[in-house]
């Protein structure tokens, strides 16, 4: 009975996300900010070798990578590795505050209420501060798990699965922390402990809503990674690299898109329909971040 509960919240959840994707464009928007302030920090990349910028971005990386980056052709190779790091930035600066905005408008269609950005910002449901932490911390966790890996695992194909097994369990584990933090405005800190007791709970729908889209990033990773992109740079075209970087970034969009409708969708389906959210001091049964975050960690482990 409890397996066939689960298997309709997670039908449910996907089928629902379809749908308010297809009728409620305005969803996308979140997630279109954050795409764009990542190929705006490439531009600047791009724009490194030339003056009057590259007196600020040249002399870092001349530093740390070398001088030949920013040169033709490398230096258009350079951009698609520095896509982890510029994810990174758009995601800790703006990334984090956009999924909490996408999980209020969730909520305003569970509520049963007409989908407003405008009303999300206007009556502040989301606070920076508090997601833009929680996201930062759950994404130190996981470079922390990257790092112990690393360290004890020599071995190239035991340490990408055993890094695989990490990332995916620490993502799902705090998967339900900023939609948490939005429709019980508790601390961060109360959130990843409910996000684990939320997993704890239906582990078998939380995994596979994390599971399955994230596998299109990890075959993403491991056929387009840095060192065949190289080769395909060399037997193609340079230019091709820009091919990759775009397909990366719209990848790397629409999974942290589904992923997080999805999983807010799940949360209220686990409830039933008629719960209203509370405030986190009345919420003793709550076992309920996004870990988008977490995209880095995973890249390093395939690419390794």
């Amino acid at each position: 009975m409890r397996q066939s509960i689960l298997a309709t919240a997670l039908i449910k959840a996907i089928r629902e996300t379809t749908r308010l994707f297809s009728s409620h464009r305005k969803l996308w928007l979140p997630f279109l900010v954050t795409a764009c302030v990542e190929a705006c920090l490439l531009g600047m990349i791009w724009l490194a070798p030339h003056p009057p910028f590259s007196k600020l971005f040249a002399p870092p990386i001349r530093y740390f990578f070398g001088d030949r980056m920013l040169h033709y052709p490398w230096h258009l190779w350079f951009l698609y590795y520095a896509m982890k790091h510029t994810q990174v930035m758009a995601s800790i600066t703006v990334g984090a505050f956009m999924t909490g905005v996408a999980c209020a408008l969730v909520r305003q269609w569970h509520q049963g209420g007409i989908l407003s950005i405008r009303d999300v910002l206007v009556h502040r449901e989301v606070r920076y501060v508090r997601v833009c932490i929680l996201w930062a911390v759950i994404w130190g966790m996981a470079r922390v798990a990257g790092v112990v890996v690393a360290r004890f695992i020599p071995d190239p194909i035991g340490r990408f699965w055993v890094g695989l097994g990490l990332i995916l369990l620490l993502q799902s584990a705090l998967i339900y922390a900023i939609p948490v933090v939005i429709f019980h405005r508790c601390s961060w800190l109360k959130a990843m402990g409910y996000s684990v007791k939320e997993t704890l709970r239906h582990p078998v729908s939380t995994i596979l809503v994390v599971v399955l889209p994230s596998t299109l990033l990890v075959l993403f990773a491991i056929v387009v990674s840095p060192g065949r992109a190289t080769q395909w740079m060399v037997q193609i075209s340079p230019e091709f690299m820009l091919v990759c970087m775009l397909g990366r970034l719209i990848l790397w969009t629409v999974v942290d898109a589904v992923v997080t409708v999805s999983v807010c969708h799940l949360w209220w389906f686990h409830r039933g329909p008629s719960l209203e959210p509370v405030a986190c001091s009345h919420a003793k049964s709550l076992s309920s971040a996004v870990a988008a975050s977490s995209g880095d960690l995973k890249e390093n482990a395939v690419v390794a």
